[in-house]
């Protein structure tokens, strides 16, 4: 019987040393092929080049266009941005008809402009979509920027999904918005604030702009005091700007019938070449309040309105003025 127990100890001594073999053995091979899989996975590390962060600085954010493509592209949500190369005789209106936009949205993705005017040497930035960037202030925060666009704040923040802090000198699309005057560079500042001041009386196709130009009716050289836009006669004239009648005659020497207004700031808008009048001296009328209709009266070669800003006697170029 004793003998019997003795095997039977034996017996399960050897199963469980067997076990013991076999399970070290087992974890022996975990840990070495962890080992090696740790080792390989360095060395692929080490040999992975480290590519930087591309640097947005403010700097490079305003001036280089390029950079501010590839910067909003991958913050802002459902809309593309691409560079343009500006081509001869394009102008900013030409290239905003071009992509369906109205000029304030390429003034407003393009802060390094101090001009309207562009040329061949010079890239613009065009979004996909009508809108405005934001330039991040230092005490900016999305409810101050949503405020002063009016627009509301969850949707900026959608629409801007890359952006998770705000950074000064960083930029934010806008959508839908134009571009806030105070935060331009002082020089396109002048500019922005001089086209807040009237709107165009009508439309139509400019035959003649403001500067020296050979008459059509006496042959000599001359200035040419302000634009004449062709429009059908009888089309309805409207006031550049609030203001007051000064003077509405039929008699008023080359510009047949015409109507004068006295504006804030000491300008005055002349209306001529009028078939009637609906105004009358001493009445204030309201920007874009019809006063008058087109005609062909005074010296003219056909029908047209010709429109004058003057600024004291100085005649200043409508062009400045109007979008």
């Amino acid at each position: 019987m004793n003998k019997l127990n003795e095997i039977k100890t034996g017996s399960m001594r050897n199963i469980f040393f067997r076990w013991a073999v076999f399970i070290i053995f087992i974890l022996a091979v975990f840990i070495a092929v962890k080992i090696i899989v740790v080792r390989k996975a360095a060395a692929l590390k080490v040999s992975i080049p480290v590519v930087a962060a591309p640097d947005y600085t403010a700097e490079v954010l305003l001036n280089d266009v390029e950079a501010r493509s590839k910067y909003l592209s991958t913050r802002v949500k459902d809309i593309s941005f691409f560079v343009y190369s500006v081509k001869p005789k394009d102008n900013l209106w030409k290239i905003a008809k071009k992509y369906g936009y109205s000029v304030h949205t390429l003034i407003g993705h393009n802060p390094q402009l101090k001009t309207y005017n562009v040329d061949v040497t010079q890239k613009i930035l065009v979004p996909s979509a009508g809108g405005s960037l934001h330039p991040v202030q230092n005490d900016d925060t999305w409810i101050k920027i949503a405020k002063r666009y009016d627009i509301a704040a969850e949707t900026l923040q959608l629409v801007n999904f890359g952006i998770v802090k705000l950074i000064p000198g960083e930029y934010i699309f806008i959508p839908g918005r134009k571009p806030v005057v105070d935060l331009m560079n002082k020089e396109m500042q002048e500019k922005y604030e001089l086209r807040s001041l009237f709107v165009s009386p009508l439309g139509g196709r400019l035959s003649s702009v403001f500067g020296k130009r050979v008459h059509p009716i006496t042959g000599k050289v001359s200035l040419h005091g302000g634009i004449d836009i062709a429009v059908p006669a009888g089309t309805w004239v409207g006031a550049a700007a609030d203001g007051k009648v000064i003077l509405a005659s039929h008699n008023v020497g080359h510009y047949g019938t015409a109507i004068f207004l006295d504006h804030k700031n000491g300008y005055i808008t002349h209306y001529g070449h009028l078939s009637s009048i609906k105004v009358r001296v001493g009445q204030k009328v309201k920007a874009r309040r019809l006063i008058a209709k087109s005609g062909a009266s005074g010296r003219v070669t056909g029908p047209h309105l010709h429109f004058t800003i003057k600024k004291g006697d100085k005649a200043l170029d409508p062009l400045k003025f109007l979008w």
